[in-house]
């Protein structure tokens, strides 16, 4: 694809951006459009850059809308140049957009059928990959290498695809410009760690060839190359032609991103001991465990500083312990106006919620239900909470090995089962061993370790950039989006966050979690009494109030650190795109020996905090709410000898195992499970605490208003999350999900009791 000096510019930007050097490039493109924005086929360059220099999603969608107009103008002289445009920024087709890409595939335009089809492959269509593995057989030279190119930018092809892409290899001449693009796909397409037949043609087209060919095969090395053709692509640094020179650099500073980075043996050393230590509290606790009681509940007389401790690490995993940083870096701090909310949880929760759940004295949250709404709202309650638990525990445990254990320690992705199996071994034996005691006091350790953790990392910083104020911002940057204050009157139901909102949604999540989650009415019950439970929420939140603060610094701390060195990130991420990542990178290129084993401890502490909580809070409804039921009150009813012991730690051992089985099924399921999970999860907060608000709180609530109230609030919340998939249009913020679905579902339930359908039970006393 010959081009000329303005292309040429509009590469070398759009490889600065792709490898996080954004300084200076949307100023200037600014300055081109000005200039240049009427000129037919460059104007479509600058619209391209501009969209990709865009922070604003409603500015990069005005300049996309610009080549949509080009694209879609049937008798425009740059259409093809715009189409191309929209494929390479993987813009979707939408609606009536679909049927006319899907007519251009059939222009006697050269380049124009592939392009369409590309960005039919982009926007989900089969038949778009279809259609460009078709053109690899055309007769028209052009067709066959514009089809090839589209490939490779494609993230993967079918083995259809691969077949085909072979064949036209074979049939390819050697002396054809089509070449070149079809060896460079398979490049990028090859297996990894197999031996790639065309390499040295590859190397040779690098070489000797000249233009548009010897560009594609940079283009290719710049993905698959690796340190023996650094000395290759050096030389072309010193090539005539601009656009060669800009490709080779970019593929020499893409290989060097991909050079490996692994823990040491004292890191491994120190992973190790902390594994030993969890498995010693568990060993020690194991042997004082003689009654129901004391291996659910802690004998009621537990500290409240340890409980309080406990109840936070139980409720961060390691998944919001990476979040966090990630939101501050790509969103800024409006997310820390959630701890404003805190004096009101701590108002309302422990002086009113603990209270009431203290004075009942009971080993399960759902025998509340079954008081005051029947044993169907009790059943329905426990196996919501059970199931909820069980795929939380299992996405928290495979997204810890995939996402944090294989890539810090260098394994390879095969070995993820493994890893999970490993985690929840070390989690299933000093949990089922020790009971609640062990897993409160494994937890008040992993908080200290990932507080810890987290304090190390603003040091190493504050260290490598040379003081506080080289992180600390002096001024809102310029890609996080603008503060919304409802006080004020900004707000907008379709804004991201706003501080109303996002107070809101706190309050109502710890609301419901108190009321409603065995987590942590378990553990409120595990103290003396309300003072001694309402004092362990009190630390709770102070605890995660300054873990949170400390990780907000972490985030501005790495945004500053990879801003100021951007060639320090993984190939192919950049700070923004990838912001969630960025933690667990620096674990790897930031620290001394020895302390990323800390860090990476810190980390599996959130994870294995996690699964002891749940495997702890599920055993007790396992136990109360489902085997004691079928047996009879008569029989399991406070049952106190080594027997009852010895079960219930063969159901913590179950509920383990059953946790590894669904962990290794997690990565079987298409789509991007950890989000979708997380968002099945977080559906079920509310509808399960109005079951409980309506038992609590309304003195005519009948189960079948409730159940009836249920359906309401999670339809609510099921619209709220999902309206843009169901509808395909935007709607309110997801911060608005679970106040909403709350409300509903207990006006819903309120009225629907009213109702003369089944027994309305008495209050509870």
């Amino acid at each position: 694809m010959p081009t000329c000096v303005e292309q040429q510019e509009v590469h070398a930007a759009e490889y600065l951006l792709a490898l996080d050097y954004p300084q200076g490039v949307k100023e200037a493109f600014l300055e081109e459009e000005k200039l240049h924005g009427g000129e037919p086929r460059y104007r479509i360059g600058i619209w391209r850059v501009l969209a990709r220099a865009a922070y604003d999603p409603v500015e990069r969608s005005l300049w996309i809308d610009r080549i949509r107009a080009a694209a879609f103008d049937e008798d425009g002289e740059d259409r093809t140049h715009a189409v191309e445009t929209l494929a390479k920024l993987g813009y979707r087709l939408v609606g009536g957009e679909i049927a006319a890409m899907e007519r251009a595939t059939a222009s006697e335009n050269g380049s124009l059928a592939p392009f369409a089809a590309w960005t039919l492959a982009n926007s989900g269509k089969p038949e778009g990959e279809k259609r460009l593995a078709s053109f690899l057989a055309s007769p028209d030279a052009t067709l066959r290498y514009v089809a090839a190119y589209a490939l490779g930018h494609l993230p993967k092809i079918s083995a259809s695809t691969q077949a085909s892409l072979a064949a036209a290899i074979d049939a390819e001449p050697a002396d054809s410009p089509a070449r070149v693009y079809l060896i460079s796909v398979a490049a990028m397409h090859a297996p990894k760690n197999v031996e790639f037949p065309f390499r040295v043609e590859l190397l040779d087209a690098v070489v000797n060839g000249s233009g548009a060919g010897a560009v594609e095969a940079c283009r290719a090395l710049a993905r698959v190359g690796g340190d023996a053709e650094l000395p290759l692509l050096t030389r072309l640094l010193d090539s005539g032609d601009a656009d060669l020179r800009a490709a080779a650099a970019n593929a020499l500073l893409r290989i060097d991103r991909r050079v490996p980075h692994r823990l040491g043996f004292l890191d491994l050393a120190v992973i190790a001991l902390y594994a030993l230590g969890m498995l010693s509290v568990g060993w020690y606790y194991s042997r004082r465990m003689k009654t129901q009681e004391q291996y659910l509940l802690g004998d009621r007389k537990m500290r409240p500083l340890m409980v309080g401790l406990s109840l936070f690490a139980a409720l961060i995993s390691s998944l919001s312990y990476l979040a966090y940083p990630g939101e501050i870096i790509k969103y800024g701090p409006m997310i820390i106006s959630m701890v404003l909310g805190y004096p009101l949880v701590a108002l309302v929760v422990g002086w009113w919620i603990i209270p009431y759940i203290m004075q009942l004295k009971v080993t399960s949250a759902y025998e509340i239900l079954e008081t005051r709404l029947g044993g169907g709202c009790r059943t329905l309650g426990s196996l919501l909470f059970l199931s909820l638990r069980l795929l939380w525990m299992s996405v928290i445990i495979f997204a810890s090995a995939d996402k944090v254990v294989v890539p810090l320690l260098g394994l390879a992705p095969w070995t993820t089962p493994l890893v999970c199996v490993i985690m929840a071994a070390v989690a299933i034996a000093y949990t089922s061993m020790g009971g609640l005691k062990a897993g409160v006091l494994t937890d008040v350790i992993q908080t200290a370790i990932l507080m810890t953790a987290a304090v190390v990392t603003v040091i190493t910083i504050t260290v490598s950039l040379g003081g506080v104020g080289a992180w600390w911002p002096g001024s809102w940057h310029p890609h996080w989006p603008e503060p919304t204050y409802f006080p004020k009157l900004e707000y907008d139901p379709n804004a991201r966050i706003t501080m109303f909102g996002t107070i809101l949604a706190i309050f109502i999540w710890f609301l419901c979690t108190a009321v409603s989650d065995q987590i942590a009415v378990q553990r409120y019950l595990a103290t003396r009494d309300a003072k001694a439970a309402r004092s362990a929420l009190c630390i709770s939140l102070a605890a995660d109030f300054v873990v949170f603060a400390i990780l907000a610094c972490v985030g501005m701390g790495l945004l500053a650190f990879f801003q100021a060195s951007p060639h320090l990130l993984p190939d192919n991420q950049t700070v923004l795109g990838d912001s969630d990542r960025l933690f667990s990178h620096f674990i790897l290129i930031g620290f001394p020996v020895g302390l990323s084993g800390l860090v990476v401890a810190g980390l599996l502490s959130c994870a294995l905090s996690s699964l002891s909580a749940g495997i702890n809070s599920t055993c007790s409804v396992i136990a109360v709410d489902i085997i004691d039921r079928l047996r009879g009150k008569g029989k399991a009813g406070g049952a106190a000898d080594a027997g009852r012991v010895r079960q219930l730690k063969l159901i913590s051992l179950l509920v383990g195992l059953a946790v590894v089985a669904l962990s290794l099924l997690v990565n079987m399921v298409p789509g991007n499970l950890l989000e979708i999970c997380y968002k099945v999860v977080n559906l079920f907060v509310a509808p399960l605490a109005g079951l409980f608000f309506l038992a609590l709180f309304v003195p005519w609530a009948r189960g079948f208003g409730a159940l009836v109230g249920a359906a309401c609030g999670l339809a609510v919340v099921v619209a709220i999350n999902y309206w843009q998939e169901i509808t395909g249009t935007p709607g309110i913020s997801f911060l608005w999900g679970m106040p909403l679905s709350l409300i509903v579902e207990i006006g819903v339930g309120a009225l629907v009791s009213l109702i003369p359908i089944g027994k309305r039970r008495p209050m509870i006393e």
